[in-house]
């Protein structure tokens, strides 16, 4: 499942925020001399390689108050400087009072527009006072340099994700490949440049841009991993860093989602509990467990019609696995299926279509492809599938499919998956949720302890990433950016 965690995701977690409404009481990070530019082959980034300085503007598309933007010229391939260049869109909320810096942040995805995130301004009043507030669409996103291969992806996921015979399968597959061949024909150069370390060599490209000061960051879900690859590469660099959501890179293609599998079938589960306690009327039916396979059988005989389309097999999955990325999930799947069973999933689609619009899925699938070892045919990928079955039958046939384009990808994987140490880095603030289940707290524990200058705060509340949702994890955070104030070690939110 995509890792997205675009601003309106966020807000609406807001609204719902669970866990301690406390603040915690901090003790003085490790003091961190200023950073100096740590640009060296080994990291993959060209010596002596400058980039010009933005020209802030006018922003091309709708923006928020104050916000301006820039484009910035980088390398498509880094190991080629002079060769061909991409463009990079910036956008920056100056600093509303005493400035530290520059904060940067990535949204996830992979594919989630920084400027679309920047727009909703979702940071602290404290953090936008002490910070130029900046992000970016990342190579092959939005207003950079894009990716657009998507015109086959409508047909794909209209598709049963879950086939129940050969003939199901069989064009599943085939539209699969024809996804893969489409971005393959569209963007085959590019294809092969858009693995996450090519991200983090754009970020301290971006870094040196603004100005050379130490970087500071924070990064959502996939920009976790951003995150993570920059402090491998550039930690010398870092002022302060955070990293909600986490996504743990010494996990590959298949483990990853295998483990994305059993987290969400477990937070449908908690769905499920927490609607038999408040009953049917606020959550729109009896038993939601029941009430999904009841229409998950319906739908596979025949779809249900909503406003736009109608609700089949795949946008059953689609619309329940999205609700397990909110704190309070339960109260719009119950009612929308409870809607749908009576003849009417327009607010199902509605769920369907909400998470498919976090991130385009040409550089969503760009990244996931490419970034570590995956299956490369079909008849593997097959193997793939059911092992994800085993691990929910419910979820899992939909989950793994997501990827299918995957098997007949264009690009081959850039590296093998590996735990990341970052041994030059600044403290870094890992936060992970324990009712999380697109990056399961599994992931925010094995990180912190890999990281050499890790350190984990747990937030005991549903839902995908907790800044800006949870009071005591975004008052840890601010005083971590802008204090370099840590929380003490094992303490919890």
């Amino acid at each position: 499942m995509r890792l997205a965690t675009l601003a309106a995701l966020l807000l609406a977690a807001a609204a719902c925020s669970t866990g301690s409404d406390e603040p915690s009481s901090a003790e003085p990070a490790p003091d961190t001399p200023p950073a100096s530019a740590d640009n060296t082959p080994e990291a993959g980034f060209p010596a002596g390689w400058t980039p010009a300085r933005p020209e802030w503007g006018e922003c091309a598309r709708a923006a928020g108050p104050g916000m301006q933007c820039a484009t910035l010229e980088v390398p498509l391939d880094w190991q080629a400087p002079d060769g061909a260049q991409i463009e990079l869109e910036l956008a920056r909320r100056p600093a509303s009072g005493d400035r530290i810096g520059s904060l940067l942040s990535n949204p996830g995805g992979p594919g989630g527009s920084g400027i679309e995130y920047l727009q909703w301004a979702p940071f602290s009043d404290a953090a936008a006072e002490r910070f130029d507030l900046v992000s970016w669409d990342p190579r092959g996103v939005g207003e950079s340099t894009p990716i657009e291969c998507d015109d086959s992806v409508p047909a794909f996921e209209a598709l049963d994700s879950s086939p129940d015979d050969e003939a199901e399968r069989v064009a599943l597959e085939s539209a699969a490949a024809t996804v893969a061949a489409d971005c393959e024909a569209a963007e085959g150069e590019m294809l092969a440049h858009v693995h996450t370390a090519d991200v983090a060599r754009d970020l301290e490209a971006i870094r040196l841009a603004l100005g050379g000061e130490p970087l500071n960051y924070l990064g959502f879900s996939y920009g976790t991993h951003i995150g993570q690859q920059y402090a491998e590469l550039f930690g010398g660099n870092i002022r302060a860093m955070v990293l909600d959501g986490v996504v743990d890179p010494s996990q590959a293609f298949e483990e990853f989602l295998l483990g994305q599998t059993a987290a969400f079938d477990a937070v449908f589960s908690a769905q499920a509990a927490q609607c038999a306690a408040v009953g049917a009327g606020p959550c729109g039916v009896d038993d939601l467990a029941a009430a999904y396979d009841t229409l998950s059988t319906r739908v596979e005989q025949s779809p249900v019609e909503a406003d736009g389309g109608s609700v089949g097999p795949s946008e059953l999955a689609t619309a329940a696995l999205y609700t397990g990325y909110q704190t309070d999930g339960w109260s719009s799947l119950g009612p929308a299926l409870g809607e749908a069973l009576d003849g009417d999933a327009s607010e199902l689609r509605r769920l369907a279509e909400s998470y498919r619009d976090l991130a385009d899925y040409g550089p969503y699938a760009a990244v996931v492809c490419t970034d570590s070892q995956r299956p490369t045919d079909h008849a593997t990928y097959r193997e793939f599938e059911a092992r994800a079955v085993d691990v929910s039958s419910r979820f899992g046939a939909a989950i793994a499919n997501e990827m299918l384009p995957c098997a007949t990808w264009g690009a081959e994987p850039q590296g093998e998956a590996r735990a990341l140490s970052a041994p030059d880095a600044a403290p870094i603030l890992v936060v992970g949720n324990t009712g999380d289940p697109a990056t399961p707290i599994e992931n925010a524990r094995a990180v912190a302890a890999a990281l050499d200058s890790g350190q984990l705060l747990e937030v005991d509340m549903d839902g995908h990433t907790a800044y800006g949702s949870n009071r005591c994890a975004s008052a840890a955070i601010d005083d971590y950016l802008i204090d370099l104030v840590l929380p003490p070690a094992g303490q919890g939110c």
